[in-house]
């Protein structure tokens, strides 16, 4: 089995795929080591999210997911689809990291409900 530690799930927009390079920089999460999933509305897609994340769990067996969702997002997700987000990849055997990108090139980490940090 080839295996990765991490996956990652953004958003398809444009504006916002440097800054998600940058905080995988950030984390320490280098290219060629993690299963990405870019889709509309990135971590709130939660039919494409329970799919890939169960993908990754079985194929390559990560065990982190660094989830993120963006301002203005036209697909319509918000900070809050983060909690669900965390849930789903808790089921799943996925220790979450979530992430609120901004347009701004920027970044806000976010706590999943019940954890204290």
């Amino acid at each position: 089995m080839h295996t990765c530690s991490h996956a990652v799930f953004g958003c398809m927009d444009f504006r916002i795929q440097g800054t998600i390079d940058k905080l995988l920089e950030y984390l320490n999460v280098k290219e060629g080591t993690f299963d990405r999933v870019i889709c509309a509305g990135g971590a709130a897609n939660k039919e494409q999210l329970e799919t890939h994340l169960g993908l990754s769990k079985r194929l390559h067996d990560s065990h982190v997911a660094v989830l993120s969702v963006h301002e203005d997002c036209g697909a319509g997700a918000v900070k809050e689809d983060l909690y669900k987000a965390a849930d789903t990849a808790r089921s799943l055997g996925f220790e979450p990291k979530l992430f609120y990108i901004k347009l701004d090139g920027t970044w806000e980490e976010v706590q999943p409900q019940g954890v204290s940090g």
